[in-house]
């Protein structure tokens, strides 16, 4: 068992992974997230998984949060950018929604796949 770290690369400005020197990627591998300075470069160490703890992690809107913090985290009414108002439902009603989705679809595929049809 060991450590899971993600990288978050913040734009395109910053150098991408496989252009990164040798230094810049050790520079990367001593970053952590509890320590006061997580970001290089334009990369950050948002969050680092340890050992047998697992999350099930969701990215909203540009950020990465794991799924027991999102109903505290996403309390604010939608705002809806192509419509251009805000819409009447919570974030975490819409999010819950789209996963409820996504899960009821890839249940649907595995059993398919599993019985052999398409």
């Amino acid at each position: 068992m060991g450590t899971t770290t993600f990288y978050l690369k913040h734009n395109d400005l910053g150098p991408s992974l496989s252009s990164l020197s040798k230094d810049d990627i050790a520079a990367l591998d001593k970053l952590s997230p509890f320590t006061g300075n997580n970001r290089y470069k334009g990369w950050a160490v948002p969050m680092e998984l340890h050992n047998q703890n697992i999350y099930i992690l969701v990215f909203w809107k540009g950020r990465l949060i794991t799924l027991e913090d999102a109903p505290e985290n996403l309390n604010d009414k939608y705002y809806d950018a192509y419509r251009g108002k805000t819409r009447r439902e919570y974030e975490w009603t819409i999010l819950r929604r789209y996963i409820l989705q996504q899960v009821a679809y890839l249940d649907k595929k595995f059993k398919h796949q599993k019985h052999g049809t398409k």
